[in-house]
């Protein structure tokens, strides 16, 4: 039995269902401008979350890697990252670059 799937196959070999533009907000302050991509843009969706701010050590490394998780997910097409610290929203970006998605 063949099985057929229609669906959007990423640059690194996976298969995406979806094709959204995540916009992930890096911390709790940036979450109004996140929604407010969402609200004005369509095809784009926000993941806002109350955290990013006064979080340290392994605390704060889980929530790097589950915001880079999010975008790495194969139903993503690409993702804005929006936030107030550049070089929390680098790693972010450079996180999910490596599957070869655009990253802004």
């Amino acid at each position: 039995m063949e099985t057929k799937i229609l669906g959007y196959k990423r640059d690194n070999g996976r298969i995406g269902i979806r094709n959204h533009v995540l916009i992930i907000p890096v911390d709790d302050l940036s979450n109004s401008s996140c929604l407010a991509v969402e609200h004005n843009i369509a095809g784009t969706l926000a993941i806002p979350h109350p955290y990013g701010r006064l979080q340290f050590g392994a605390d704060l490394e889980l929530h790097f890697k589950t915001l880079i998780g999010a975008g790495r997910n194969p139903n993503v097409a690409a993702v804005v990252i929006i936030g107030i610290e550049p070089n929390w929203a680098k790693l972010i970006a450079d996180g999910i670059a490596e599957t070869g998605k655009p990253v802004a």
